[in-house]
């Protein structure tokens, strides 16, 4: 039963104004944000390596993408999601952009679990995930949070279904979302689906027609 009482009260309205200021806070911050979700390398050309010609090449084709998210729509935070292949190139991306020109511009890793990088053997992958967890301005362990858990899964450890948590996580805290999705399925799938599904704008770069960009709009662009 609804408490009319209490609403009425000064507690009550005390509360409630609480409540919509957090709330507006809240939409404010998912307004200026942007994340990414991509695939892994053998689908980018190989990019294994974040030095090679191909990383470089992705780097040069999402750059101009960005600068018009920060110049044209607002955007001032980007989430990737810590990954080898697309992620970690486009939090380098975002990195040079904030060295070069935008240092407004805050560089967020979400990550699915903390130990995410623990079965990586290549010692670059190792350098260069180390380093981007040194840089960034912000780290979130999405599994910590209360709202991202999975059941009957360790806090840290790894589980299949905390990568399509730790992407609904990024979804959920923007508006714009910048994908490499070639149209096939997998993890990278699921989440450009899911921006659809929760009426986001899919910025998408299409790896196989040269990461030609296709924007999807959503219902909170």
């Amino acid at each position: 039963m609804v408490n009319f009482a209490w609403y009425n009260s000064p507690e009550g309205k005390e509360e409630l104004a609480r409540r919509r200021e957090e709330r507006r806070n809240i939409e404010e911050l998912e307004r200026k944000t942007g994340s990414f979700t991509g695939h892994r390398p053998n689908k980018l050309g190989n990019c294994y390596s974040l030095t090679d010609k191909q990383s470089k090449y992705i780097k040069s084709k999402l750059a101009p993408v960005l600068i018009d998210l920060i110049v044209k729509e607002g955007i001032e935070r980007f989430i990737s999601g810590g990954a080898i292949g697309f992620d970690q190139i486009a939090f380098w991306t975002v990195q040079g952009l904030k060295n070069n020109g935008y240092p407004e511009v805050k560089n967020i890793v979400a990550v699915p679990f903390i130990n995410q990088a623990i079965k990586w053997t290549d010692p670059e992958t190792q350098y260069w995930y180390k380093k981007m967890i040194e840089v960034a301005d912000e780290v979130v362990y999405v599994d910590e949070l209360t709202e991202y858990k999975v059941e009957g899964a360790a806090v840290g450890e790894y589980h299949v279904a905390k990568m399509q948590k730790r992407n609904e996580y990024m979804v959920d805290k923007s508006r714009i979302v910048v994908s490499a999705w070639d149209g096939t399925k997998g993890g990278t799938g699921n989440c450009c689906r899911y921006v659809r599904k929760v009426g986001k704008t899919l910025y998408n770069m299409k790896p196989q027609y040269d990461f030609e960009l296709d924007v999807t709009y959503g219902f909170n662009s």
